[in-house]
């Protein structure tokens, strides 16, 4: 049986507290009841000792006196067993005979516990045979119930400062558990969503203690297996787009090649004109071809090259150049906007430049006729920034969370690779790929780590031979 965790702290912490303020209670409640009945029988014995000392005559009145002092009722007696005098007449008529046993004279004085006990009238007493001159005695009689009433005025306070102290504690340790227990509830219940897949994460709340450090490790685990699963989605989705593009672009790419290769050999035996660029148009379209299907091969990754040194200032320069007839067929305005100088990288050239193919494409796209597309490199001491933007409207909302996603295209014809593969490009080189509307343009933003020059130029120099 599940015993809940509430209880489980609930019931120890106030059988313990019970326990102990009872103990403590208990103790103190006996230490001031002996205290209290050691100055009640002191003050009686003194009384006695003024009676047995005395000169005077004991008469009622006397003996009334001195039961306001002790609380005790005194009976004296004549050598004759009569009644002499009495703080109480009718109690003293009421006295037995077996007052008169000798375990009745002169007990102790230090507790009620050592007088022995009669009845009177149907009431307790304490009871004590004192001798008195000429043959007379003095009966002294204690109410019990003044015994039983003192020790409940001792023993009221303490015992009723536990019992609040008891209460408090209970309370408070349910308040404490049941606080504890609804907060391990809810972890149990994310935990149980978390198995069924919900990966939704709970507010540790305001306390910062134990709970609260395991609700934020599960929250970040939660965000850990959401990231897991989504990279996992990711990675079936691209190997089954390698699956898919495999036999298609090995097979194309040889179409495309003799195909480019016919033009050219077709160029070289024909003679054109210097104003007929028909074939040159056709060989630089191919060419384009081909290398977007370089780029479905290195989405698949069923091609891997060597990165090497590589001036991406001029590849820029020279994708711009390649879409030339396209952009002017499609009445867009190509914008290139590039250094001087050489900004060098480690890169696959084919993969960077399908990359930038691809950017381009989409852009040129979204702008339609009469828009602008504009390559920018910004270069920076330890990356570089490849940016193709146009000025089109821009992705739609609904499509601008998932659009590095394979198959994700907000084009009726397209088949959502192009900036999936251009992610990959970034990914596989440490860089990343970002976009952003800025002044009516939307900007895509391939960032590649720097190479330095020197170090570059190293690079390239052929090693020497050591054999």
């Amino acid at each position: 049986m599940n015993i809940p965790i509430h209880r489980q702290i609930l019931i120890p912490i106030v059988v313990i507290q019970t326990a102990t303020i009872a103990a403590t209670t208990a103790a103190g409640v006996w230490l001031a009841a002996a205290r209290d009945e050691r100055r009640n029988v002191e003050r009686l014995a003194a009384v006695i000792d003024v009676l047995d000392r005395s000169s005077f005559p004991l008469t009622s009145r006397v003996l009334g006196q001195m039961h306001g002092l002790s609380g005790a009722h005194f009976v004296a007696r004549d050598s004759g067993g009569r009644v002499a005098a009495a703080s109480d007449d009718a109690l003293a008529a009421a006295v037995p005979a077996a007052v008169d046993a000798p375990e009745f004279r002169r007990p102790g004085f230090e507790s009620w516990r050592q007088w022995p006990t009669l009845s009177v009238a149907g009431r307790p007493y304490y009871g004590a045979k004192l001798r008195a001159p000429a043959g007379a005695s003095l009966l002294v009689l204690y109410p019990e119930s003044n015994w039983r009433a003192a020790l409940w005025d001792v023993a009221a306070a303490p015992v009723g400062l536990g019992l609040a102290a008891i209460a408090l504690t209970a309370m408070a340790a349910r308040w404490f558990a049941g606080r504890l227990g609804r907060r391990v509830h809810r972890l149990r219940g994310q935990v149980a969503r978390i198995a069924d897949g919900d990966f939704a994460e709970i507010d540790p709340g305001e306390g910062r203690d134990e709970i609260a450090d395991l609700i934020a490790s599960v929250n970040a685990m939660s965000r850990q297996l959401r990231d897991m699963r989504r990279a996992i989605a990711e990675a079936e989705r691209t190997q089954l787009l390698a699956q898919l593009a495999a036999g298609f672009a090995h097979q194309l790419r040889n179409t495309l090649t003799g195909a480019r290769l016919g033009v050219q050999l077709h160029g070289k035996r024909c003679a054109a004109t210097a104003r007929d660029t028909s074939l040159g148009v056709a060989a630089r379209q191919l060419e384009l071809a081909e290398e977007q299907v370089r780029g479905l091969l290195t989405l698949g990754r069923l091609e891997t090259r060597p990165n090497r040194p590589r001036d991406l200032a001029a590849l820029t320069r020279d994708v711009a150049d390649l879409l030339g007839p396209t952009a002017r067929h499609a009445r867009v305005s190509l914008e290139v906007e590039t250094p001087a100088e050489p900004a060098v990288a480690e890169v696959d050239e084919s993969s960077v430049r399908a990359a930038l193919l691809n950017l381009a494409w989409n852009a040129m796209d979204a702008a339609g006729p009469g828009g602008r597309v504009g390559f920018r490199l910004l270069a920076g001491a330890d990356t570089i920034v490849l940016e193709v933007g146009d000025d089109g409207p821009g992705p739609s909302p609904e499509l601008a969370p998932t659009i590095f996603d394979p198959f994700v295209t907000g084009k009726p014809e397209g088949v959502g690779l192009g900036l999936a593969l251009a992610r990959r490009v970034a990914e596989a080189h440490r860089g990343d790929l970002a976009w952003g509307r800025d002044g009516g343009w939307t900007r895509f933003r391939l960032t590649i780590p720097a190479t330095a020059p020197e170090e570059a130029k190293t690079r390239d120099e052929p090693r020497p031979d050591r054999g």
